[in-house]
């Protein structure tokens, strides 16, 4: 599917304060008691349901520098990424497989379940996680789909709102915009949320334009959103991300006071957000 602004949400840290071994995470321990109601309600429905949290994605130093508006992080980040759009049809991610360590023990349990169980199996576990969720957090959702749905709507309402105000702010990412102008990059806002988003949104829908003319028809999914292309061979990818690096370094060279401000910003509203439904931003 499309990745939503929050695309990688679970695994961006940025808070400043060190947790103790002994005193875990309030958003891993939100995390816990979600699990825990969750297995109770498939317990209910019949199912065999073990709670597993999965660890938070390991960021390296240098990632975490870029996540916070580091110039040069951010710079080696781009160079190899882009703005992270094409970059995963360069290098596909691999999926653990269900008998690997580490893997969700749940993913086995269904493995082993007859046809007709699997059926009934997806048919409760959302069910279940909407109900277990909505227990601990007081977040009404319908799905765990829903639950980052919402989560990306709030973050995109609240950063609008904490940030496209904030004079600093506006006058960096004016100054920004005429930067990119000058390098021949179509600009339609000088809005600060305007300004972190832009490149990922045009290289988002040149992916799905793709998409949309790959044979597999995106039945299920939500307006606008679509299937990762799968007709697009290695060597075509690497030219749209040779390209899209290239629009990412002038963004970061025309940006670097702007994301050196903005970057922290948006990763304390991310998080803050993400803790509120339970998720470890």
């Amino acid at each position: 599917m499309a990745a939503a602004l929050l695309g990688v949400l679970a695994g961006c840290r940025m808070s400043t304060t060190v947790q103790s071994s002994a005193a875990p995470a309030p958003e891993k321990d939100t995390a816990r008691q979600i699990q825990a109601a969750l297995a109770d309600c498939m317990k209910g429905r019949g199912f065999t349901y073990v709670p597993f949290v999965a660890p938070p994605l390991e960021f390296g130093d240098e990632q975490e520098k870029a996540h916070g508006g580091d110039h040069a992080a951010m710079k080696a980040e781009r160079s190899k990424r882009g703005f992270g759009v094409f970059y995963h049809l360069v290098h596909p991610h691999q999926p653990k497989d269900v008998d690997d360590p580490g893997a969700n023990p749940n993913w086995k349990i269904k493995r082993d379940l007859s046809p007709a169980q699997q059926e009934a199996y997806d048919k409760a576990e959302p069910s279940c996680q909407a109900e277990a969720i909505t227990k601990v957090t007081g977040k009404v959702v319908k799905s765990e789909e829903d639950r980052f749905a919402q989560i990306n709507r709030l973050i995109d309402q609240t950063v609008k709102r904490e940030l496209d105000g904030d004079p600093e702010l506006v006058g960096l990412a004016s100054a920004m915009a005429d930067c990119l102008s000058g390098k021949g990059h179509r600009m339609t806002s000088t809005k600060p949320t305007a300004l972190h988003t832009w490149g990922w949104d045009l290289f988002t829908a040149q992916k799905n334009e793709i998409a949309k003319n790959d044979d597999i028809p995106d039945t299920g999914l939500p307006e606008g959103e679509y299937y990762e292309p799968s007709r697009l061979s290695p060597v075509e990818a690497r030219r749209h991300l040779d390209r899209e690096i290239k629009v990412a370094l002038d963004d970061l060279e025309c940006g670097k006071d702007f994301y050196a401000a903005y970057q922290p910003r948006f990763r304390q509203i991310e998080r803050r957000i993400s803790e509120q439904f339970g998720v470890m931003g």
